[in-house]
């Protein structure tokens, strides 16, 4: 099979949430040595922003998104084995950027953070998921390492959601706050709340938090410190 036309044909499966297609045709883009990259950008990604388009026309449900983005997972890890994950980060081209996204300490919960790692890959924006129950050390463990231009800090759970603020400070003590946005996501966020716990913004839903993202790259949106400066 050509390799434009197993591109298409990825697409097609994303949006069909068909798992076994897509393994298969990772697969033969393996066996036929196409670049792994390629198969991300031309295959796969395009699908997975076609349901992100989908969801917000409200033709998709959050199942799909959750249902895409572990099949988007699963075939990243096909695609690219750890070390190259991490080489991809640490050798992204200028202007290319790199998200870190966890789950805060004391909160076990990974849809919401697997939804929005979707939406980001659709965007071309990779999504470094460093998984549930992170301290904030980690999250400054993972900036160290991979450079990221976003940092994503989910908390479902309304008991945890100050741990925010946590790793903020941890973020600050490190040196590293300056470098980053960081947003959050979970229950029972407000645009005051963001200012508290040091956040430059947080997303309702994964399609607001990319959105808020774009924004805050473009300069069209203040970051904390700039709010705070003005207040």
């Amino acid at each position: 099979m050509a390799k434009v036309e197993i591109y298409k044909k990825l697409k097609e499966a994303i949006c069909d949430l068909d798992d076994d297609k897509v393994k298969e045709l990772i697969q033969e883009s393996i066996d036929v040595g196409l670049p792994a990259l390629d198969v991300i950008v031309q295959g796969l990604s395009p699908g997975l922003t076609i349901i992100g388009d989908e969801y917000d026309a409200k033709i998709r449900f959050p199942t799909d998104l959750m249902i895409a983005g572990q099949i988007m997972n699963d075939a990243m890890e096909k695609l690219l084995p750890t070390a190259d994950v991490e080489a991809l980060a640490a050798q992204r081209k200028p202007g290319e950027h790199v998200m870190v996204i966890g789950t805060v300490q004391g909160d076990l919960h990974n849809i919401g953070k697997r939804i929005v790692s979707a939406y980001f890959a659709g965007a071309g924006i990779k999504a470094i998921d460093i998984g549930e129950d992170k301290s904030a050390d980690e999250f400054v463990k993972a900036i160290n390492k991979y450079k990221p231009t976003i940092v994503g800090a989910s908390a479902i759970i309304g008991p945890v959601t100050p741990y925010c603020k946590v790793i903020h400070k941890a973020m600050v003590d490190a040196g590293v706050r300056d470098n980053v946005i960081y947003i959050c996501g979970g229950w029972g966020m407000t645009p005051e709340w963001c200012d508290e716990v040091g956040a430059d913004a947080y997303g309702k839903n994964a399609s607001e938090a990319l959105d808020k993202v774009k924004l805050l790259l473009a300069g069209e949106l203040p970051k904390w410190r700039d709010r705070v400066k003005v207040k």
